[in-house]
């Protein structure tokens, strides 16, 4: 029990500034207290779940504060050290706390409230004057108790129905309420028990000698019994062992609940894995290993952070699991973070087989419900001692966390992008390290530029470990050039004589292939071979892309999707072509050459639903799949045993793409698309397809030498004043009307002049100018040496300025600190 409050600050879900002052009722004084659920309502009429921030006794100034309307928890959702992250990253990433509340918490533990119609306790049934759409609402609540909103967009077939609501309540016919969500459920199961008054041998003899008329009941009875004696909870049987998995009638055991034989009971169980079976065990280093683990805990010792750069297949994984092990026999926490959700599948079967029951999964793909129980683990007093997820689990509650490793740190997934905060999760996990004074692991075979500057400038520990586990040779690099290809008119499609050769060869050899290529669809777009006409998007500044499977055109922007065009509306010819390629086509075109080969491809298309990504994953170990055809999915620390080959469709699709980063970006995904080849047994070989086969990132590529592309990378990075040497804000401002946007960064632009020791760029429009019918224009603003704290406020209180002013109030302003 709390101190005495009256007044409480609340953290709300919404993009707006600061907390929001309540009043605390008489009867909720005592239990008020930081990191607790309350509703409240917020407007005239809606009620929010909010977060309480701060407890104290003074009243708001010039206003009368609401009361709280409801305390949802006995004990805090949120512990205190989680509100201090969500206001570091208020003030680093330049958003708004509610912004931080909306993308820790799981839906299920938000509630908000959702507008009900019902009919008016005073409507008197006069109809007359009433127009169809208001009939057809009036008849369908006279059928139900009341409608939502959604409910009755559907029925009147309108996206936007507050007109036509607003018109029935002013009439009086119906009246608007709110009614607030729930939405966690937990999940419950049947179980059976013993009645009590059978536990007396005599009535149960009597019980078995009256069902011997009916023989299922006695059945049903006999095998109660029989499972009982071995279930978890003695004296109580599952449904599901009852009757599913012993063939019981359901029937039957209704009867001897109805005759009070057996008592029927729900309980609340776990949505997550049940661990109890797997297996402990040890690992072993190899000398090499042992000698990269002994430098690391030495650098631990001293720094709080180091860098891993561990060639592709150097048994990276071996050495975190080795860490975790030295962190948790202290009772210590370790978060393990991943780029990809592709990946937990693999990598969960490892830790599960060393750390059991301590293992717990946190992710999006996981759903809400799943995700409500691990956050309720994690604040019980037996919480997960590791917990494998992707960046959102960075906003977990942690009792003692020691450990944090970013695996694959190079990888842009770490950025959020949207919705704000537009966090990294890298900095954000050196925020919380510094916070818990936990140690904080980077692991990569191509780290990004910004980590390995950090570990040569010494400002973090960096450790090579530069031999393939098992003494396996990294692969063999084979450049195929494109140019000499279509001279000799050997292209067959995307692919190369050279790689057709190569792929047949590690078939034969009962070998499986990986094809990257980093677009998804059929094409890259439909073209009119007449006059060049080119469907695009009718809401984004981009050519649709040609999808064969699902025969349409779609945008990979905002979704959009048309029919595919057969005759040319610009000059009405049927000469309709695709252009480019993408994975789907690429599938297509493998299957038809090698039609005795199982091909299947892993791309954004193929994997949305919750088990796609394990699926694949686990037919291509089990090899039941000869061929896999991905985008960077198949990149990404992926570990296959029986990789022979790997092909690179089109390397200079990813040289020539414009932004700062596509050099070192290349290199990246070719490094590690490669490291997918020869992990085990045989050295593996690569194709790479290029018409630059000089190109000094390909050689670089070639010959694995990252140094070599770091240096250069380096070399440009400070002649032309990038990241690692400055810090960089992109501002976006987005509005439907372009001379709007025009105007708003034209402002902002103005407003921003005053701050001191940085560089504006811009306004300048983007690449795509219009996304989700919205036009886009930006601000970039790059900056270095100290105070760089001062000045992010200047900039947020620029933006908030400029957001204020009547004309630009519908424009959306879009702050991104460092962006990727």
């Amino acid at each position: 029990m709390s101190a005495l409050a009256l007044f409480v600050e609340v953290i709300l879900p919404l993009p707006l500034h600061g907390t929001f002052t309540y009043r605390v009722p008489r009867d909720l004084e005592h239990y008020v207290s930081l990191g607790k659920r309350v509703v409240v309502q917020f407007g005239r009429k809606k009620l929010y779940t909010g977060i309480i921030a701060e407890t104290h006794d003074s009243p708001p100034k010039g206003y009368q504060a609401k009361y709280i309307e409801e305390l949802l928890d006995d004990a805090p959702i949120v512990f205190e050290d989680q509100l201090g992250f969500w206001d570091w990253m208020r003030q680093y990433y330049l958003c708004h706390i509610g912004d931080c509340m909306q993308a820790a918490i799981p839906s299920g533990l938000k509630l908000s409230s959702e507008s009900r119609l019902a009919i008016h306790p005073n409507y008197a049934g006069e109809m007359d004057g009433l127009d169809e759409e208001q009939l057809d609402i009036l008849e369908a609540l006279q059928n139900n108790n009341f409608l939502t909103l959604d409910e009755i967009a559907k029925l009147i077939r309108k996206t936007h129905v507050h007109a036509v609501v607003r018109s029935l309540v002013e009439l009086q016919v119906v009246v608007q309420y709110e009614e607030l969500q729930h939405k966690f459920r937990p999940k419950t199961e049947t179980v059976y028990r013993m009645a009590e008054w059978l536990s007396d041998k005599e009535q149960l003899q009597e019980v078995f000698e009256a069902l011997n008329r009916a023989p299922k009941q006695l059945e049903a009875l006999m095998q109660f019994i029989q499972s009982s004696k071995t279930s978890k909870e003695k004296g109580v049987v599952k449904r599901q062992i009852l009757i599913a998995d012993n063939g019981i009638s359901a029937a039957a055991v209704d009867q001897l609940v109805k005759k009070e034989i057996l008592l029927k009971s729900e309980v609340e169980v776990t949505r997550l894995a049940d661990k109890d079976a797997w297996a402990q065990g040890d690992i072993e280093l190899t000398e090499h290993q042992q000698q990269t683990f002994d430098e690391l805990n030495a650098l631990f010792a001293e720094k709080d952070a180091a860098l891993l750069h561990g060639v592709t297949s150097s048994g990276k994984t071996e050495l975190y699991i080795k860490l975790i092990q030295q962190k948790i026999a202290d009772g210590g926490q370790v978060l393990y973070m991943l780029p990809e959700i592709a990946l937990t599948a693999q990598i969960i079967q490892r830790l599960q087989k060393h750390f059991g029951e301590k293992v717990g999964i946190y992710h999006s793909k996981m759903s809400d419900n799943e995700r409500v129980e691990v956050w309720k683990k994690q604040l019980s007093n037996e919480p997960y001692q590791v917990i494998l997820g992707a960046r959102s689990s960075l906003f977990l509650p942690f009792r003692k966390l020691e450990f944090i490793i970013l695996d694959e740190e190079h990888e842009h997934t770490f950025k959020q992008h949207d919705p704000a905060p537009r966090y990294h999760a890298r900095d954000a996990a050196a925020y919380l390290c510094k916070k818990w004074n936990a140690k904080l692991l980077l692991g990569s075979a191509t780290p990004s530029i910004e980590a390995y500057f950090n570990g040569k400038r010494e400002r973090i520990g960096l450790v090579h470990l530069t031999e393939r586990y098992g003494g396996i040779k990294l692969p063999h690099i084979e450049i195929c050039d494109l140019k000499l290809e279509r001279k000799a008119e050997t292209m067959k499609g995307p692919f190369s004589s050279q790689l057709l050769g190569r792929i047949k060869e590690t078939l034969d050899r009962n070998q499986q292939v990986i094809i990257f290529q980093n677009r998804r669809g059929y094409s890259s777009f439909v073209q009119c071979n007449s006059c060049g006409w080119v469907p695009d998007c009718i809401n984004c500044d981009i050519s649709l892309t040609y999808h064969k499977y699902s025969q349409d055109v779609r945008c990979h922007y905002c979704g959009h999707s048309d029919k595919v065009p057969h005759v040319c509306p610009n000059c009405q010819s049927t000469y309709i072509k695709t252009k480019g390629f993408g994975t789907e086509q690429v599938e297509e075109e493998l299957a038809l050459h090698f039609p005795e080969a199982i091909v299947q491809r892993m791309d954004m298309d193929t994997t949305r639903g919750k088990h796609a990504y394990t699926r694949i994953i686990s037919d291509f170990e089990d090899r039941r799949i000869d061929i896999l055809v991905g985008t960077q999915m198949v990149t990404k620390g992926l570990d296959f045993d029986h990789v022979g080959l790997v092909g690179i469709l089109n390397a200079d699709q990813l040289l020539n793409y414009p932004d700062f980063r596509s050099f070192e970006r290349a290199y990246q995904l070719m490094a590690q698309v490669s490291g997918r080849a020869g992990r085990k047994g045989r050295r593996g070989l690569v194709v790479i397809q290029t018409s630059e086969p000089t190109h000094f990132i390909i050689e670089q590529v070639v010959r694995n030498d990252y140094e070599g592309m770091y240096q250069s990378e380096l070399v440009l990075r400070k002649q032309f004043r990038y990241p690692p040497f400055i810090r960089m804000i992109q501002i976006t401002m987005k509005h439907r009307d372009r001379e709007k946007v025009d105007a708003a960064a034209a402002v902002l632009a103005k407003e921003l002049e005053p701050i001191p020791d940085k560089l504006l760029l811009g306004p300048e429009f983007p690449l795509v100018q219009r996304i989700r019918n919205k036009y886009n224009k930006q601000i970039i603003l790059k900056m270095g040496g100290a105070n760089i704290k001062e000045r992010k406020v200047q900039i947020f209180k620029a933006i908030q300025r400029v957001h204020e002013m009547k004309d630009f109030r519908s424009v959306q302003f879009v702050p991104d600190v460092d962006p990727v």
